[in-house]
Protein backbone atom coordinates (compact mmCIF):
# COMPACT_ATOMS: atom_id res chain seq x y z
CA UNK A 1 0.00 0.00 0.00
CA UNK A 2 2.70 2.28 0.84
CA UNK A 3 4.73 1.83 -2.68
CA UNK A 4 1.32 2.56 -4.50
CA UNK A 5 0.39 5.43 -2.38
CA UNK A 6 4.18 6.53 -3.23
CA UNK A 7 3.56 5.78 -6.70
CA UNK A 8 0.62 8.04 -6.84
CA UNK A 9 2.04 10.77 -5.25
CA UNK A 10 4.74 10.89 -8.10
CA UNK A 11 2.41 10.54 -10.81
CA UNK A 12 0.23 13.38 -9.39
CA UNK A 13 3.38 15.37 -9.23
CA UNK A 14 4.11 14.81 -12.19
CA UNK A 15 0.46 15.07 -14.22
CA UNK A 16 0.98 19.01 -13.12
CA UNK A 17 3.69 19.21 -16.24
CA UNK A 18 1.20 17.46 -18.57
CA UNK A 19 -0.19 20.19 -19.93
CA UNK A 20 -0.53 21.12 -23.54
CA UNK A 21 -2.68 23.26 -25.91
CA UNK A 22 -5.34 21.00 -25.93
CA UNK A 23 -5.63 20.88 -22.02
CA UNK A 24 -4.39 23.70 -20.83
CA UNK A 25 -7.01 25.96 -18.38
CA UNK A 26 -6.82 28.72 -16.92
CA UNK A 27 -5.61 29.39 -13.54
CA UNK A 28 -6.18 32.47 -11.56
CA UNK A 29 -4.31 31.28 -8.58
CA UNK A 30 -1.11 30.78 -10.70
CA UNK A 31 -1.35 34.61 -12.35
CA UNK A 32 1.16 36.09 -9.91
CA UNK A 33 3.43 32.92 -10.96
CA UNK A 34 2.87 34.06 -14.85
CA UNK A 35 3.34 37.63 -14.39
CA UNK A 36 7.16 37.27 -13.09
CA UNK A 37 7.92 34.82 -15.64
CA UNK A 38 6.02 37.61 -18.08
CA UNK A 39 8.06 40.32 -16.80
CA UNK A 40 11.62 38.37 -17.28
CA UNK A 41 10.65 37.19 -21.19
CA UNK A 42 8.14 39.34 -22.17
CA UNK A 43 8.30 42.95 -21.28
CA UNK A 44 10.90 43.85 -24.28
CA UNK A 45 8.46 43.36 -27.36
CA UNK A 46 4.83 43.47 -24.93
CA UNK A 47 5.64 45.92 -22.60
CA UNK A 48 5.41 46.12 -18.37
CA UNK A 49 1.57 46.61 -18.19
CA UNK A 50 0.98 44.90 -21.46
CA UNK A 51 0.02 46.95 -23.72
CA UNK A 52 2.31 47.22 -26.57
CA UNK A 53 5.72 47.88 -28.79
CA UNK A 54 7.88 46.12 -31.05
CA UNK A 55 4.86 43.23 -30.38
CA UNK A 56 1.03 43.61 -29.75
CA UNK A 57 -1.35 44.90 -26.71
CA UNK A 58 -2.85 42.49 -24.74
CA UNK A 59 -4.86 44.17 -22.85
CA UNK A 60 -7.75 45.02 -25.55
CA UNK A 61 -9.92 42.41 -26.72
CA UNK A 62 -8.24 41.90 -30.15
CA UNK A 63 -6.08 39.26 -30.98
CA UNK A 64 -3.78 38.24 -34.11
CA UNK A 65 -3.31 34.53 -33.33
CA UNK A 66 -6.31 33.82 -31.48
CA UNK A 67 -7.75 34.94 -27.59
CA UNK A 68 -8.56 31.77 -25.98
CA UNK A 69 -6.29 30.18 -22.87
CA UNK A 70 -5.15 27.06 -25.64
CA UNK A 71 -4.56 30.14 -28.61
CA UNK A 72 -2.18 31.99 -25.98
CA UNK A 73 -0.56 28.83 -24.36
CA UNK A 74 0.00 27.82 -28.24
CA UNK A 75 1.24 30.82 -29.13
CA UNK A 76 3.70 31.32 -25.88
CA UNK A 77 5.05 27.16 -26.62
CA UNK A 78 5.32 27.31 -30.25
CA UNK A 79 5.89 31.00 -31.34
CA UNK A 80 5.61 32.88 -34.93
CA UNK A 81 9.17 33.45 -35.38
CA UNK A 82 8.43 35.10 -38.83
CA UNK A 83 6.69 37.44 -37.10
CA UNK A 84 9.21 37.68 -34.35
CA UNK A 85 7.87 36.00 -31.69
CA UNK A 86 10.05 32.91 -30.36
CA UNK A 87 9.39 29.81 -29.52
CA UNK A 88 9.45 29.76 -25.19
CA UNK A 89 9.15 25.54 -25.08
CA UNK A 90 12.72 25.13 -24.24
CA UNK A 91 12.74 27.91 -21.48
CA UNK A 92 9.35 27.01 -19.76
CA UNK A 93 8.11 23.86 -18.95
CA UNK A 94 4.42 23.46 -20.24
CA UNK A 95 3.32 23.96 -16.65
CA UNK A 96 5.02 27.16 -16.65
CA UNK A 97 3.73 28.03 -19.83
CA UNK A 98 0.05 28.00 -18.75
CA UNK A 99 0.71 30.02 -15.54
CA UNK A 100 2.19 33.01 -18.45
CA UNK A 101 -0.99 32.21 -20.47
CA UNK A 102 -3.20 32.88 -17.71
CA UNK A 103 -1.11 36.14 -16.80
CA UNK A 104 -1.65 37.17 -20.19
CA UNK A 105 -5.31 37.23 -20.28
CA UNK A 106 -5.87 38.50 -17.03
CA UNK A 107 -4.45 41.95 -18.88
CA UNK A 108 -7.55 42.03 -20.48
CA UNK A 109 -9.44 45.30 -20.33
CA UNK A 110 -6.76 47.13 -17.73
CA UNK A 111 -6.28 50.06 -20.20
CA UNK A 112 -2.51 50.47 -19.58
CA UNK A 113 -0.74 54.52 -20.77
CA UNK A 114 0.23 54.43 -23.85
CA UNK A 115 -0.96 51.35 -25.28
CA UNK A 116 -0.93 50.29 -29.28
CA UNK A 117 -4.01 50.10 -30.88
CA UNK A 118 -6.09 47.51 -31.54
CA UNK A 119 -4.43 44.89 -34.27
CA UNK A 120 -5.90 41.34 -35.36
CA UNK A 121 -9.21 40.04 -34.70
CA UNK A 122 -12.07 40.70 -32.15
CA UNK A 123 -12.24 37.71 -29.85
CA UNK A 124 -15.44 36.90 -28.08
CA UNK A 125 -15.56 33.67 -25.93
CA UNK A 126 -18.69 31.98 -26.88
CA UNK A 127 -20.53 30.36 -24.49
CA UNK A 128 -19.48 26.35 -23.75
CA UNK A 129 -16.17 27.01 -24.76
CA UNK A 130 -13.31 28.34 -22.56
CA UNK A 131 -15.48 29.49 -20.19
CA UNK A 132 -12.50 31.16 -17.81
CA UNK A 133 -12.82 34.85 -16.19
CA UNK A 134 -10.22 36.78 -15.28
CA UNK A 135 -9.24 36.91 -11.78
CA UNK A 136 -9.87 40.95 -11.57
CA UNK A 137 -12.83 41.58 -13.60
CA UNK A 138 -14.74 38.39 -13.30
CA UNK A 139 -15.43 39.01 -17.21
CA UNK A 140 -14.89 35.90 -19.63
CA UNK A 141 -11.15 35.64 -20.54
CA UNK A 142 -10.81 37.34 -23.96
CA UNK A 143 -8.15 39.38 -24.23
CA UNK A 144 -5.91 40.92 -26.83
CA UNK A 145 -3.57 40.15 -29.46
CA UNK A 146 -0.28 37.92 -29.89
Amino acid sequence: MNRAEEAMKAYMAKAKELVDENNVQFVAAEVETGKAMYLKSCVACHGSAGEGGVGPNLTDAYWIHGGSIKDVFKTIKYGYPEKGMQSWQQQYSPRQMQQMASFILSLKGTNPPNAKPAQGELYEEKAGTDSTTTPQQGNPVAASSL
